[in-house]
């Protein structure tokens, strides 16, 4: 094999390329576009209202969320495991739990940064959202199942090697997100990888303080990252076309393991 070839990039390459031809082969360019700026418009309100499927409520909108955000949190998560050395080595092997998995990318992009094998658990509330994660799980040829509650699937899996919560924990409310701190707080201590990705606004996350308390401030660090991607060039026309940033994301990052 050439030294310079990266076969995990090949496949993300391969994964970013078929993920245009899925959503763009319906569509005009400029639905799309038209779509992403209001989605991007309109989402923390519709989030409130009643979650991502009312969000979603178009061809357009939901073509632009798995074009625009699943690119970018995809790349933005393959770097955090990458520079944090979050992913398994092999040697053994290792389940990634991905709550409020979307469309399946922050999972895949952690098993893809991993040389063990790897079973990724996708959970999320949205129809949408899990048909697209099994796409996404498809394409990239992992292993991994989804399930359409958070509650139950964090009451029947075992302890999971890895955990990971993309740009989700902003769409929950208090009770779910105590819940959710309450499980992971004995798994960090037992040994879990952990991975919280979040917006840095304050308005998003005025929660994040609080709620961070709630796990072992012994097996976790906080960071805030300027993370540069390198999104696919049609894609990073559809964000200068909507008025988003295409050259990279600030993150808020909660990170435990390693």
């Amino acid at each position: 094999m050439n030294p310079n070839q990266n076969p995990a990039a090949d496949r993300a390459g391969r994964y970013l390329e078929a993920l245009l031809e899925r959503h763009l082969k319906d569509l005009k360019f400029s639905e799309v576009t038209r779509g992403l700026r209001a989605l991007s418009a309109g989402y923390v309100e519709k989030r409130e209202e009643g979650g991502l499927s009312r969000a979603l409520d178009g061809r357009g909108k939901r073509a632009a969320f798995a074009l625009y955000y699943g690119s970018t949190h995809f790349l933005a998560t393959q770097v955090l495991v990458r520079d944090l050395g979050l992913g398994f080595e092999s040697g053994g092997r290792a389940t990634i739990l991905d709550l409020g998995c979307g469309t399946g990318v922050c999972g895949a992009a952690w098993a893809m940064e991993s040389h063990a094998p790897t079973h990724v658990v996708g959970a999320d509330r949205s129809s949408f959202a899990l048909h697209e994660a099994r796409w996404t799980y498809q394409a990239l040829r992992l292993k991994a199942e989804t399930s359409r509650s958070i509650t139950e699937t964090l009451g029947a899996i075992r302890r999971p090697e890895g955990i990971v919560i993309g740009w989700t924990l902003n769409e929950l409310d208090d009770s779910r997100r105590a819940l959710i701190a309450e499980r992971l707080a004995h798994w960090v201590a037992k040994g879990s990888r952990l991975l919280v990705i979040e917006p840095v606004s304050k308005r998003v996350t005025a929660w994040w303080d609080e709620w961070v308390k709630r796990l072992p401030s012994t097996h976790c660090s906080v960071l805030e990252n300027r993370l540069r991607l390198d999104l696919p060039p049609k894609i990073a026309l559809l964000a200068r076309s909507a008025g988003l940033g295409a050259e990279g994301t600030v993150v808020r990052v909660l990170v435990a393991g390693g």
